[in-house]
């Protein structure tokens, strides 16, 4: 298995990349800004201090013991109890039920009911600057939990408006509720979003964008994603693959085949149909011989299902490339695995076919003879007889070829040329002491 250096380097010299392609465009515009360090430090500054009411600070610490003790109803019926009386107290003890609410998992009606308490804890923007900003993403996280697609985009662009910060994990999680809202143009920009705001460049934001770019019918933007997907992150095996797909449906043939064996010397098939794609992109691509070879190799080690058509595929490949005695053995594993007639009769003639091309004569008599017994008085039935003929006459046994050829005169497809094959035989046997 080659390195992801080499696979890299193979990628920048075979395809043009440059490393520059992986970087994401810088300052994307994602329909809403966040404040400046100077107004976020300003909007802290005027926040206002609160305290808690005594009676009800000290229900909110019996509460936080019985939380700490993993009780976790009896703390929230504790807070249900708090006395709460100005719009403070009631936002802070929201915002510590929601939580608990939210923690807990045997209860399918908690998360609808933190999401109240926390949308009343931020309502009034009374806590602190932590606190509202936990709550804000605690309850986007909840919405997209709850698949409240669009309430979950509205309350963490709050949040990120609020903390000033381009967090990329949030930023993911916006274009996440896009993608499940079809929203396709929406998605990109903050994905791109959030791989500016990375250190380290991450999969998700590419996933988004090549799913949403692939929905959305854009097959060039697609392919653009997932080029700079593969210079960033080489050892994502799945995305070789696709990219060598999308150059196949864009009709970027020689692409497609560069990146395919690119992931295939790397060894990033797990697929049979990986490795057929690759042997189709070989064959349209005018390289017969490596065609066969790769599905012949990986229908032997069971990475190809052994099908009579699989196995067809790799005979039809060699016989383009002029391996008749290869192209015809796989056509014999071919008739082996077919289930219906008519394609064992192809098959074998096929079959009888190559061996005849590969100068096999000897050998070519037997399949076109299975093939008329499967259909002693079928459409192509003459013109078995009359390939049965050549391959008894270039083996020199020239009665049997005479006989063949005899019968192939039944039909009227190959009767002229039967009748006057036959003459050729008898005239060839006589000149050469054969009897007839």
């Amino acid at each position: 298995m080659k390195t992801i250096t080499t696979i890299v380097c193979a990628v920048v010299v075979a395809m043009g990349f440059t490393l520059a392609s992986a970087n994401a465009q810088q300052n994307t515009d994602v329909g809403f800004t966040i404040p400046t360090a100077d107004e976020l430090q300003r909007a802290k500054d005027n926040r206002r201090s609160q305290a808690l009411a005594e009676r009800v600070a000290r229900r909110v610490m019996a509460a936080y013991e019985l939380y700490e003790a993993e009780d976790i109803r009896g703390a929230i019926a504790e807070l249900e109890e708090a006395p709460s009386r100005t719009d403070y107290d009631r936002a802070y003890v929201a915002r510590f039920m929601g939580s608990m609410l939210a923690s807990l998992e045997d209860d399918p009606t908690a998360n609808r009911r933190a999401i109240a308490q926390l949308e009343a804890s931020v309502a009034p923007d009374l806590l602190s600057h932590a606190d509202h900003a936990a709550s804000l993403q605690l309850l986007g996280n909840l919405n997209l939990i709850e698949e409240n697609f669009a309430e979950a985009i509205d309350v963490l662009r709050r949040y990120l408006q609020f903390t000033g910060e381009w967090n990329p994990d949030v930023l993911i999680r916006m274009a996440s509720a896009h993608m499940e809202l079809k929203q396709y143009d929406r998605v990109i920009p903050l994905a791109e979003k959030a791989l500016e705001n990375m250190d380290e460049p991450h999969r998700n934001p590419y996933v988004l964008m090549i799913a949403a770019n692939y929905e959305a019918g854009k097959t060039l933007e697609t392919i653009s994603v997932l080029e700079r997907g593969v210079v960033a992150l080489p050892s994502e095996r799945a995305w070789w693959v696709q990219l060598g797909m999308m150059y196949n449906l864009s009709e970027q043939y020689e692409e497609a085949l560069a990146t395919m064996r690119i992931a295939y010397d790397a060894g990033y098939f797990r697929t049979s149909n990986d490795y057929r794609a690759l042997v189709q992109l070989y064959a349209n691509n005018s390289v017969p011989f490596y065609a066969a070879e790769i599905m012949s190799r990986h229908l032997e080690a069971n990475d190809i299902e052994g099908t009579a058509r699989n196995y067809a595929t790799a005979a039809r490949a060699y016989n383009t490339a002029r391996e008749f005695a290869k192209s015809a053995e796989s056509y014999g594993k071919a008739v082996a695995q077919a289930e219906d007639n008519n394609d064992r009769i192809d098959y074998n003639r096929r079959q009888g076919e190559a061996l005849l091309l590969a100068q096999e004569y000897r050998r070519a008599a037997a399949p076109f003879r299975a093939a008329i017994e499967l259909s002693p008085s079928g459409q192509d039935t003459g013109r078995l007889y009359m390939s049965l003929a050549e391959a008894y006459f270039y083996s020199n046994q020239y009665r049997q070829a005479y006989d063949a050829a005899q019968r192939a005169t039944r039909f009227s497809s190959t009767r002229r040329n039967a009748e006057g094959w036959s003459q050729f035989i008898k005239d060839t046997a006589s000149r050469r002491g054969v009897d007839i």
